[in-house]
């Protein structure tokens, strides 16, 4: 073999060991944990309204609007409670396929039994004093969660609905028509209240 030959055979060998050198390499992943994420929050802490003496109706109609941002899918629990001699009670109620809410006397409370009249469906004023019922007209679902339509979960007293990743607003209703079975003039003068809750934990 001639020196030219022997030279272009060794430069060869060279590039062959250089490009397989190159080719030596390794990976380094960079990881991170995003955990599931909600915040609710109510529009306000406190919504107040006027109630008719004359009728029991309210001057206008409650409107409870809540702001839930999530970064994943989440079911989520709307609930109502009313304060009485002995304690909080469930506030949601449904009769006739209506789903109504109660509020009760917050100085003079009333007794348990009360409540238990109006969920009877065929409530008697004189049964239910300081404790009084308005219908929940609708619950609307806006944002990135636009259009579902919330069940009612008779067992629980509370709706139950399901958001998607974003801001999603979920605004109820509550009519300014009182169910005339739970008002008298028996019902006390005063601050009448039930707690809107939504909540990701079911009862």
């Amino acid at each position: 073999m001639n020196k030219t030959k022997l030279f272009t055979s060794l430069l060869a060998f060279c590039a062959t060991c250089v490009c397989a050198y190159a080719e030596n390499f390794d990976t380094q992943i960079l990881r991170a944990t995003l955990a599931p994420f909600v915040d609710i929050k109510a529009e306000t802490d406190i919504q107040t309204k006027t109630i008719d003496p004359s009728t029991g109706n309210l001057d206008n109609a409650f409107s409870s609007i809540f702001t839930i941002r999530a970064n994943d899918e989440i079911d989520l629990y709307l609930t109502a409670k009313a304060d009485t001699a002995n304690g909080f009670e469930q506030a949601f109620f449904k009769k006739a396929g209506v789903v109504y809410v109660i509020l009760t006397n917050t100085t003079k409370k009333p007794v348990v039994a009360a409540l238990n009249d109006i969920k009877t469906g065929t409530a008697i004023p004189a049964n239910n004093a300081n404790a009084i019922a308005y219908p929940v007209t609708g619950i609307t679902i806006g944002g990135a969660t636009e259009g579902i339509e919330p069940q009612y979960n008779d067992s629980k007293s509370q709706y139950e609905f399901k958001v998607n990743p974003g801001i999603t607003t979920a605004t109820t209703t509550i009519s300014s028509s009182v169910d005339s079975t739970t008002y008298y003039f028996d019902d006390n003068a005063g601050t009448y209240e039930a707690h809107i809750t939504l909540t990701d934990t079911t009862t």
